[in-house]
């Protein structure tokens, strides 16, 4: 999405998930965690969406896109960093602590607690969100791409209440309408053939 925002083709190696290829001695040369994604520039290997994100900016972006998405500002970086890290340490965990055990443990759904849990994290985003359109005001950051991916692939497994969370919901409707969003419900619809597969 963010290589579509600022203009830049990406040569794509789709990673056969299902086969744990991303846990490959091959693949877990380039990243050690043998997570997806990873980014091969030139000689220069990386992992982690978000520092993936920051790097693409920096190096291919022009300094009107940087300053859009992840402006410079001490505080409105702070605030991105604060999400970012948020996403990282709690929000995607909670669907990934739901995903994988349906996807390689045989599991026949959430369970409830699982379910709860994503709902206490949609509880924070809510507060983050508060009365704004994006997480950091009007406009849309590296945050709202990084969560907004997050929060379209908990829908895979978890409706979306948009009477308890409504900002969550609007905000989240707000990225779908986006041109480079398709990518990520495309994936969501392959997410949840995959989490329904064991029902």
């Amino acid at each position: 999405m963010l290589a579509d925002i600022i203009g830049l083709e990406l040569d794509f190696h789709e990673v056969d998930f299902a086969s744990l290829e991303h846990k490959s001695p091959e693949y877990v040369k380039l990243n050690p965690m043998g997570t997806i994604p990873t980014l091969k520039d030139g000689d220069f290997v990386i992992s982690e969406s978000h520092t993936i994100m920051q790097y693409l900016l920096t190096k291919y972006a022009t300094k009107e896109q940087q300053e859009e998405l992840y402006p410079s500002d001490l505080r409105t970086r702070a605030l991105i960093n604060q999400y970012l890290f948020f996403d990282t340490g709690i929000f995607f965990i909670r669907l990934k602590n739901v995903i994988l055990p349906i996807v390689f443990e045989g599991v026949k759904g959430p369970t409830e607690k699982g379910l709860a849990d994503i709902d206490v994290a949609f509880t924070t985003l809510e507060a983050y969100l508060g009365d704004k359109e994006y997480l950091v005001g009007d406009r849309l950051t590296v945050a709202d791409l990084s969560l907004g991916c997050t929060a379209a692939s908990m829908r895979s497994v978890h409706h979306l209440d948009p009477v308890k969370f409504p900002r969550s919901t609007k905000w989240l409707a707000r990225l779908e309408e986006k041109p480079f969003f398709k990518v990520m419900l495309n994936a969501v619809e392959i997410l949840k053939v995959i989490a329904n597969s064991n029902q």
